[in-house]
Protein backbone atom coordinates (compact mmCIF):
# COMPACT_ATOMS: atom_id res chain seq x y z
CA UNK A 1 0.00 0.00 0.00
CA UNK A 2 1.52 3.44 -0.86
CA UNK A 3 1.10 5.78 1.64
CA UNK A 4 0.14 9.49 1.25
CA UNK A 5 2.05 12.72 2.91
CA UNK A 6 -1.58 13.30 4.90
CA UNK A 7 -1.53 9.65 6.67
CA UNK A 8 2.56 10.35 7.66
CA UNK A 9 1.17 14.07 8.98
CA UNK A 10 -1.73 12.00 10.52
CA UNK A 11 0.17 9.30 11.99
CA UNK A 12 2.93 11.90 13.30
CA UNK A 13 -0.10 14.19 15.04
CA UNK A 14 -1.48 11.08 16.36
CA UNK A 15 1.70 9.42 18.33
CA UNK A 16 2.07 13.06 19.26
CA UNK A 17 5.54 12.81 17.95
CA UNK A 18 7.59 16.38 16.85
CA UNK A 19 9.46 16.78 13.51
CA UNK A 20 12.60 16.56 14.94
CA UNK A 21 11.90 13.38 16.58
CA UNK A 22 10.83 11.12 13.87
CA UNK A 23 13.97 13.04 12.18
CA UNK A 24 16.37 11.78 14.61
CA UNK A 25 14.84 8.07 15.56
CA UNK A 26 14.38 7.36 11.38
CA UNK A 27 18.29 9.28 10.95
CA UNK A 28 17.00 11.65 8.29
CA UNK A 29 17.38 15.54 8.20
CA UNK A 30 13.98 17.67 9.42
CA UNK A 31 13.75 18.77 5.99
CA UNK A 32 13.03 15.48 4.58
CA UNK A 33 10.29 14.91 7.39
CA UNK A 34 9.00 18.31 6.01
CA UNK A 35 9.31 17.79 2.14
CA UNK A 36 7.66 13.64 3.11
CA UNK A 37 4.88 15.92 5.16
CA UNK A 38 4.43 18.32 1.88
CA UNK A 39 1.13 18.93 0.41
CA UNK A 40 2.30 17.62 -2.81
CA UNK A 41 3.46 13.97 -1.58
CA UNK A 42 6.21 12.03 -0.23
CA UNK A 43 7.80 10.26 -3.46
CA UNK A 44 8.37 13.35 -5.37
CA UNK A 45 11.51 14.80 -3.57
CA UNK A 46 12.86 12.07 -0.84
CA UNK A 47 14.61 8.94 -1.36
CA UNK A 48 12.70 5.89 -1.05
CA UNK A 49 15.02 4.56 1.49
CA UNK A 50 14.49 7.91 3.39
CA UNK A 51 10.63 7.30 2.90
CA UNK A 52 10.69 3.71 4.09
CA UNK A 53 12.47 4.68 7.18
CA UNK A 54 10.08 7.26 8.46
CA UNK A 55 7.31 4.48 7.95
CA UNK A 56 9.05 1.83 10.09
CA UNK A 57 9.67 5.14 13.17
CA UNK A 58 5.81 5.56 12.33
CA UNK A 59 5.16 1.89 12.62
CA UNK A 60 7.33 1.01 15.25
CA UNK A 61 5.83 4.04 17.72
CA UNK A 62 2.05 2.52 17.19
CA UNK A 63 0.64 3.72 13.85
CA UNK A 64 -0.74 1.32 11.57
CA UNK A 65 -1.72 2.62 8.24
CA UNK A 66 -5.07 1.29 6.64
CA UNK A 67 -6.75 2.07 3.18
CA UNK A 68 -7.05 5.87 3.26
CA UNK A 69 -5.99 6.40 6.70
CA UNK A 70 -4.30 5.96 10.07
CA UNK A 71 -4.77 4.29 13.60
CA UNK A 72 -3.41 3.39 16.97
CA UNK A 73 -1.82 -0.16 16.94
CA UNK A 74 -3.93 -1.54 19.87
CA UNK A 75 -1.10 -3.04 22.25
CA UNK A 76 -1.79 -6.96 23.09
CA UNK A 77 -3.39 -7.56 25.65
CA UNK A 78 -1.77 -8.95 28.73
CA UNK A 79 -2.18 -13.04 29.56
CA UNK A 80 -4.92 -12.75 32.44
CA UNK A 81 -3.17 -15.90 34.16
CA UNK A 82 0.22 -14.43 33.77
CA UNK A 83 -1.26 -11.14 35.51
CA UNK A 84 -3.14 -13.02 38.31
CA UNK A 85 -0.04 -14.77 39.14
CA UNK A 86 1.95 -11.91 39.40
CA UNK A 87 0.04 -9.93 41.38
CA UNK A 88 -0.47 -12.65 44.17
CA UNK A 89 3.24 -13.02 44.06
CA UNK A 90 3.04 -9.39 45.36
CA UNK A 91 0.74 -9.56 47.68
CA UNK A 92 2.58 -12.88 49.70
CA UNK A 93 5.79 -10.49 49.08
CA UNK A 94 3.74 -7.88 51.09
CA UNK A 95 2.35 -9.55 53.50
CA UNK A 96 5.59 -11.68 54.56
CA UNK A 97 7.33 -8.27 54.91
CA UNK A 98 4.09 -6.76 57.25
CA UNK A 99 4.68 -10.21 59.53
CA UNK A 100 5.24 -8.83 62.81
CA UNK A 101 4.66 -5.67 61.92
CA UNK A 102 2.19 -3.17 64.33
CA UNK A 103 -1.01 -2.90 62.17
CA UNK A 104 -1.70 1.11 62.04
CA UNK A 105 -4.72 1.83 63.39
CA UNK A 106 -6.74 5.57 62.71
CA UNK A 107 -5.68 6.81 66.26
CA UNK A 108 -2.32 6.13 65.25
CA UNK A 109 -2.44 8.45 62.07
CA UNK A 110 -4.85 11.01 63.43
CA UNK A 111 -5.38 13.41 66.26
CA UNK A 112 -8.12 13.70 68.62
CA UNK A 113 -9.36 16.22 65.90
CA UNK A 114 -9.53 14.47 62.94
CA UNK A 115 -6.28 15.83 61.18
CA UNK A 116 -3.20 14.21 60.25
CA UNK A 117 -0.93 13.41 63.46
Amino acid sequence: MVVTSEQLRAARALLRLEQDEVARRARVAVVTIRRIEAADGPGRRVSAAALDGVRQVLESAGAEFIEHGVRRRQPPRPDADALYRDLKAISRDSAARLTGHAVLTDADLYDEDGLPA
